[in-house]
């Protein structure tokens, strides 16, 4: 029973997780003020995937659906997150430092 378990959290999560790193990757040229949105909407959007997938009376929708926009939500804010600290770091420095030094009696 508990493998049954791990496999199928398994294969709720992991597609959810590549989902939310994609559209991350995707949407670079976005600004981040319009990416929040579109993840949350494209994580809500891999839960109600489960909805069809998953036959009606089948008691484990709602969790699997749950994990999924889980998975989906945290992957995409945490990449997208740690994608901006990362740029903001690389950014060149607004105030370059000059080319010859100050001369310093």
């Amino acid at each position: 029973m508990l493998i049954f378990l791990a496999v199928g959290f398994f294969l709720s999560v992991v597609p959810a997780g590549v989902l939310g790193c994609v559209f991350v990757l995707v949407s670079r040229r976005l600004s981040l003020v319009a990416r929040i949105p579109l993840l949350v909407a494209l994580a809500v959007g891999s839960g109600v995937a489960w909805h069809a997938i998953l036959p009606a009376d089948n008691w484990w929708r709602p969790i699997v659906m749950l994990l999924s926009f889980t998975a989906t939500l945290v992957t995409g804010t945490v990449s997208l997150f740690v994608g901006e600290a990362l740029r903001r770091r690389r950014r060149v420095p607004q105030f370059p430092p000059p080319v010859w030094p100050a001369r310093r009696p």
